[in-house]
């Protein structure tokens, strides 16, 4: 019944940590743009997205906690497996290792992040299901996590949530189908304007702005 157990162990830990390094590579591949869009759309699976990405450094806290957990408790299972199936051989266990490390970085690392950064948005949106459940378990520990670093680290200065490059994706997806309405793209480009000349973005700024394109295109 052990041996059963740990058996069916090996292959859990290693989709838990296979889940863990594709999530994150996939989040970090996502274009934050889509994402809104999609969310605004009404899809519900982009909107779960929009979540962890509105709060990154948690998400990925949340990930590094998950696929820590899932590599010690691997190679815990998978050690305890050998003494079970190879007692007093010294040349199987070794060979075990070996095979049972190139497992773990093969199937663990290197596909999943292989598989959610070729096509990250569609990948992501089928994940954001399994991904909203881990993200309610061990959601609890990262944030813990969080406050924990938050603690003894200092504060560093306030950095803009959203930055010009951010913008300019935005703009850029634009051509693949993102819809924005042409006040939106407006907008955006004074926001870029007002940013490289090193003004304050107020709404007066943005408004008085606007409003000059406009006796422009009157004129």
């Amino acid at each position: 019944m052990v041996t059963f157990l740990l058996v069916l162990s090996v292959p859990v830990t290693l989709a838990m940590a296979g889940f863990c390094a594709g999530v994150e590579t996939g989040f970090l591949s996502l274009s934050r743009g889509r994402v809104t869009h999609l969310a605004r759309e009404g899809s519900r699976a982009a909107r779960r997205l929009a979540v962890a990405l509105a709060d990154l450094p948690r998400t990925m806290t949340t990930l590094l906690i998950g696929n820590n957990l899932a590599a010690v408790a691997y190679s815990s299972v998978s050690a305890a497996l050998c003494q079970r199936l190879f007692p007093g051989s010294a040349a199987a266990q070794t060979a075990w290792s070996v095979v049972a490390a190139f497992t773990m970085l093969y199937v663990s690392e290197f596909l999943p992040k292989l598989f959610c950064s070729a096509r990250p948005l569609r990948r992501m949106l089928s994940l954001a299901g399994a991904w909203r459940i881990f993200a309610v378990v061990m959601g609890p520990f990262g944030g813990a996590v969080a406050r924990l670093a938050g603690f003894f680290m200092r504060r560093g200065a306030p950095r803009e949530k959203v930055t010009t490059g951010d913008l300019l994706r935005i703009l850029e997806d634009r051509k693949d189908g993102v819809r924005l309405t042409d006040f939106e793209s407006a907008l955006i480009s004074r926001i870029l304007v007002l940013r490289k000349k090193g003004q304050a973005v107020t709404a007066e700024a943005l408004l008085r702005a606007l409003d000059d394109d406009d006796s422009e295109r009157s004129a």
